[in-house]
This record gives C-alpha cells, structure tokens and sequence, in this order.
C-alpha cells in the first residue's frame, strides 16, 4: 500500500511526501487524477495543485467532482491512474459524496492493484477509520452524514493543521477545553495530529514521519 497523509501540500514535508509516491510508482512520467472534495466551479485548487505536480514532473490531466458533474464513464481512467490525490475541504462532504458514489470500496481495489493515494487534510482523513477527527480541527457535519465510517487503510486517526505553537498532544487536548470542543477518547486508540509541515508516509507498511508529527495514543498517561 502506498498512501502520503498531508495537512498542506505546498509545506517543504509535504512535497517531500509526495515526492516518495510519484517515485514509488517508478513511471517516468506519473500520470494522476484529482478528486474534488465538493464543487468547484473555478477549479482553482484543483489548477493550483495541478502546478504542484508539474513542476514535480508528474501530469494532472483528470478531475472529478462527485455531484453534479459526476459521471460513472470516468472511472475506468480514474482508476487507470498512477496516483489519486484526495484534495481537502468538506471532510463530511467529501466523504458522503465518496459513499454515494459507491467509491471507498473502488479504491481500496486500486491500492491493492498498486495505485497510490495522496490525500490533503480533509484527504488524509478519509484514509482513516472514521472522520470523528474532522470535529477536532472545527469541521461540522452540515451534509447530516451518519455514517462518519472511513477507508481505514491505517490503523490510526489524523487531525491536520495542527497549530505549531501545540507541541505535545497534552496542549492539544487543554487547548480544545478552552474551546469547548469535546475530546472523546473513546473514539480514538491512536490520533497523528499534524502540523502543515507534517506528513505521513506508508509505504509497503513501513510508516515514515516527517516534519514533527504528534501521536496520542489512549496509552499516552499509562
């Protein structure tokens, strides 16, 4: 399995993660396909991450949208692609979009056929057993989504956008006290909270960190 878990792609560890996935792909020339997390009718990240890659040497020639200009003739080269970058934004929305369309179980096949997931905050949580995560980092489930149930393709959870001045998992927790946000750890053995220069890397199970990546584990007072 080949999967980079990013909060920002533009950070010097994000590049740096996904430098490690178009090179695991071994092409010379990785071909990719975004998939949008909502519409997006100017497509401006989706142009903006398409430069990313360019200038990496890899080519981002297909876009998807999951409502309105969804179009099921498409899959067979979405999953004909070396990499699937899971772009960020509405983790509820993207993820409910991603059921509706009957895609988790597509793309665990296409890992298992050797493609590569690249997936961007909202992205990256989806990778992950649930979105219970998405609450933490002040998403709202606004689509009603009732089944926050994920890929799970890795057995911890990811909160991106983790701020730098937090520096264990400790300060996370007492900051979201001051903010009233609920931290339920019954929903979590194990949660990465990651700064924008952070990223996760797994690669044929081995998992590497970059940047400064924290992990609370239900264990961390044991």
């Amino acid at each position: 399995m080949k999967l980079a878990l990013l909060s920002s792609p533009t950070s010097s560890n994000g590049i740096d993660a996904i430098k490690q996935i178009l090179a695991v792909q071994k092409k010379k020339v990785c071909k990719l396909a975004y998939i949008a997390s909502g519409p997006e009718p100017d497509r401006q990240y989706f142009r903006q991450t398409q430069a990313l890659y360019e200038e990496l040497g890899a080519q981002m020639s297909l876009f998807v949208e999951l409502e309105s200009e969804f179009d099921d003739d498409i899959l067979p080269e979405l999953f004909g692609c070396d990499v699937i970058h899971l772009a960020g934004g509405d983790t509820f929305r993207f993820l409910k979009g991603l059921k509706r369309r009957g895609l988790l179980p597509k793309l665990r096949q296409y890992l298992e056929a050797g493609g590569a997931l690249v997936g961007v905050s909202a992205g990256a949580m989806i990778m992950t057993p649930s979105i219970e995560s998405a609450f933490l980092c002040g998403d709202s489930n606004d689509v009603e989504l009732k089944d926050l149930s994920a890929l799970e393709l890795v057995p911890f959870h990811f909160m991106p956008h983790l701020p730098s001045e937090l520096s264990t998992p400790v300060d996370f927790i007492a900051e979201l006290q001051c903010k009233d946000v609920e931290f339920d750890e019954a929903l979590f053995e194990s949660l990465y909270l990651c700064q924008d220069n952070s990223a996760l890397v797994l690669i044929d199970g081995e998992l590497e960190e970059l940047g400064s990546p924290l992990l609370w584990t239900s264990c961390v007072e044991c």
